[in-house]
């Protein structure tokens, strides 16, 4: 009997094999984001540095809102506020506040605001890109004109969250169509002459126009100073009234905003989470500092996140096949621990977002899979000895008179048997689950049509019920088709001409297309294209088609039917310009009972292009959709037996 080879390299490979999966699924799908956002955020926490002495928050909280009023104020009080912080030496003032619209209640006090702001002359103003209803179009609100020409420079203030909603960074450049805007921190920076030369000045290549959308270039994650407060604030009602001692703003970068609670924009932040977020102001002074300090964090390529978790997810495999099982426990407990650790500790040591998802997932895996692969091959050893075995007492038996009998028998050969014999069963219920499902379909389907029959002769006092009855009777007639695309046999394909099928169905849908304002367009060839296939089948499934592209099709629009033909193939094409279909939606459409995620009508039998599937299937091609809002395209392969020429 063959030796079984003890398979070290094949369990080495199996094992590197798996790992190296899990590590680039997490790494390049992004499933594992969750994860590292929370590294992120421990890291975040887990290191506070002092606050820079020359950034100072000029803070609307409640105190002034106590001492003031209600908010909003007089653009009187802004001018007077600004000429104080300007008289006493401020660097660079950004006001964080948005005057997009003139002070109907004093309107004097406009020009007097635009003439501080002048006078001052390192005043920056914010551009706010806002949405006025969820997923709706982004706007840019600038400030009124006047400001415009007074202030020194504009910024954006848009802070855009992460799935878990959490604040974690900016992008250099944003803008409605084009990436126009600098970040606010950028434009304070540039006004104090400190933005740092690696940091353009001027906006981005716009590259291709994108009307209406908002375009974003160059992503940074943050260095946190620490939560909320960190940063020195000084109340606006104590600076408007000079209560602060001289000089203290003397070359200082003054940011004024509000903190008081629901006035401006609270974050929640990697050191603040949701029971405690982050003013706007504070958030933008956290940037100043970060950007100042060369320490925005930047993203690493695609291909270098995947190589880097690759790499790591191998370095288990350096100790399990030489030491221990305790042993490997232990260093492959201590191995997930250093990843996680330098996930933690990478963007602030090095400024460099790196995600280690997956590679943590990876370590976290690699004992159970090393393990297992080990297991297996003890498996897989203990049958051989015991096959071998086996072989070993017949021949003991035979020579002793043939008491066979008496051996044991294989339990996996009896499991084998058993696996074998359920293998058969399944496919003789499988095909009695088919002829019953034809069975069901036909005998439902006579008593239906009998009814919607007698409906129509009883006239409008039963007419209620004819929707449900032909919604019934629409779904048993499905279900027939659908068991005879199941049942139908490849062998008892005739030569049909697909010209004529597709003609035939083009003029099966003329109706409905009328009744919905939509014109059908043929690109097909004149010649017959022959092929050995069921007429009716690949008729009713280029019908379904083409009713469903009349369904969605807007009033007034076209579907269009074309047939490509290729050495080995026939393409059907089946084209409408209506909404679209969802991606997520596309890959589960072909399902049976699948409701295309909304894309079907709700008296929809879930059916229709699972049978377009069968049949596809059946004629040895297949079924497939490109989508995308405004036009939707159905593709029908099939594979192109045709007819020799005489």
């Amino acid at each position: 009997m063959r030796r079984l080879r003890l398979p070290a390299l094949d369990d080495r490979l199996s094992t590197l094999l798996i790992l190296l999966l899990a590590a680039t699924l997490g790494a390049a799908s992004g499933i594992l984001s969750r994860v590292d956002n929370v590294l992120f955020d421990i890291g975040q926490k887990l290191f506070v540095r002092p606050a820079p002495p020359d950034i100072v928050i000029v803070a609307i909280d409640e105190e002034s809102l106590s001492k003031l009023g209600r908010w909003p104020w007089s653009r009187r009080l802004h001018a007077a506020l600004i000429d104080r912080l300007a008289a006493d030496g401020a660097r660079v003032i950004g006001v964080d506040l948005v005057f997009a619209e003139p002070y109907t209640a004093d309107p004097p006090a406009d020009a007097l605001l635009a003439e501080s702001i002048r006078r001052a002359g390192r005043v920056v103003l914010p551009v706010l890109l806002e949405s006025t209803r969820v997923n709706g179009q982004v706007l840019e609100t600038l400030p009124l004109p006047q400001f415009i020409e007074a202030a020194a420079a504009l910024g954006r203030v848009h802070v855009e969250l992460d799935e878990d909603g959490i604040a974690r960074g900016i992008y250099l450049w944003e803008g409605v169509g084009a990436p126009a805007w600098p970040h606010f921190a950028q434009a304070v920076l540039a006004t104090a002459g400190e933005l740092p030369a690696g940091l353009a000045a001027t906006p981005p290549a716009a590259g291709v126009p994108q009307p209406f959308a908002l375009v974003r270039r160059d992503p940074r994650r943050i260095v946190f100073l620490g939560p909320p407060g960190h940063v020195r604030s000084l109340s606006y009602a104590q600076v408007l009234t000079g209560d602060f001692p001289p000089g203290l703003f003397r070359d200082k970068i003054v940011l004024v905003g509000a903190t008081a609670a629901g006035m401006g924009d609270l974050l929640p932040t990697p050191v603040s989470g949701l029971r405690q977020p982050m003013p706007g102001v504070e958030f933008n002074a956290n940037v100043i500092d970060a950007m100042r300090g060369g320490r925005l964090i930047r993203e690493a390529p695609a291909l270098v996140v995947i190589a880097a978790n690759a790499l790591l997810a191998l370095v288990p495999l350096l100790w399990l096949p030489r030491v221990s099982p305790l042993r490997g426990l232990l260093a492959s407990g201590l191995w997930f621990l250093g990843v996680m650790a330098l996930a933690i500790l990478l963007p602030r040591a090095v400024h460099l977002w790196l995600p280690l998802a997956g590679a943590l997932a990876a370590a976290l895996l690699a004992y159970p899979v090393w393990s297992w692969r080990r297991l297996e091959f003890a498996s897989r050893f203990l049958d051989h000895e015991l096959k071998r075995l086996r072989h070993e007492l017949v021949a003991v038996d035979a020579q002793a008179g043939g008491r066979l009998a008496s051996l044991p028998s294989d339990p996996l050969a009896a499991r084998i048997q058993q696996v074998q014999a359920a293998s058969r069963r399944l496919r003789h219920l499988q095909n009695e689950r088919r002829e019953t499902l034809a069975f069901i379909s036909h005998d439902i389907r006579a008593p239906l049509a009998s009814a919607l029959m007698q409906v129509d002769e009883m006239g409008e006092s039963a007419a209620r019920l004819r929707a449900p009855l032909a919604r019934a009777l629409a779904l048993a007639e499905d279900f027939l088709r659908t068991s005879r695309a199941e049942m139908l046999d490849p062998a008892r394909f005739t030569e049909i001409d697909l010209t004529a099928v597709l003609h035939q169905a083009v003029d099966d849908a003329w109706s409905a297309a009328k009744q919905r304002g939509v014109t059908l367009t043929r690109r097909l060839p004149d010649e017959p294209m022959w092929l050995r296939g069921d007429f009716g089948l690949l008729h009713r499934a280029v019908l379904n088609l083409l009713l469903n592209a009349v369904r969605f099709a807007p009033p007034g629009s076209e579907v269009e039917i074309a047939l490509d033909v290729t050495p080995d193939t026939f393409e059907v094409h089946v084209t409408d310009h209506g909404p679209g279909i969802a991606e997520a939606a596309q890959g589960r459409l072909f399902e049976r009972f699948s409701p295309g995620s909304g894309i079907t009508r709700p008296d929809g039998t879930g059916l229709g292009l699972y049978f377009v599937r069968v049949v596809a299937e059946k004629h040895g091609g297949r079924i497939a959709v490109a989508s995308r809002p405004g036009k939707t395209r159905f593709t029908l392969t099939i594979m192109a037996i045709r007819r020799p020429e005489s």
